[in-house]
């Protein structure tokens, strides 16, 4: 039972330290192991059971505790801007490595996702961020 103890402990540590919702569910499994191990069972049903136990919960309740700890998560400022749409203020050419587009009352270099032209005036919705250029395609 000392064994399944110093393993729920190990376990609590190392999720205290990762935050990553992984091993709190082996040291669950390995708790269910200690019951068995007091209550007498072998150490077949043991390791079964830290198995099963450990398996079942992060599969079954992880997804669900994933989505409570993520729900207070806020988007970054650069995650915000993904998606979003802007105005090309001068004209989109990969190959001349121009254009400009204006985002948020903001001027930002513009690069073209697929090469395309996207002359001024267009609206482009941006696809990611490529240090210091928005790269967008058309709408």
């Amino acid at each position: 039972m000392i064994i399944w103890l110093v393993i729920v402990a190990v376990m609590l540590i190392i999720e205290i330290f990762t935050m990553g919702l992984t091993t709190i569910w082996f040291s669950i499994g390995a708790l269910a192991s200690a019951v068995a191990d007091a209550l007498g069972a072998p150490l077949w049903v043991q390791v079964l059971l830290f198995i099963v136990v450990s398996l079942f919960v992060m599969f079954l309740v992880r997804p669900f505790a994933m989505r409570v700890v993520n729900r207070e998560r806020m988007k970054t400022n650069l995650d915000a801007v993904i998606g979003e749409r802007a105005v090309v203020h001068e004209a989109i050419d990969n190959q001349k490595e121009k254009g400009k587009v204006i985002f948020r009352g903001v001027e930002w270099m513009a690069r073209s996702s697929d090469d395309t032209l996207i002359p001024e005036g267009e609206a482009v919705q941006i696809e990611e961020i490529s240090g210091v250029k928005l790269v967008v395609k058309k709408m």
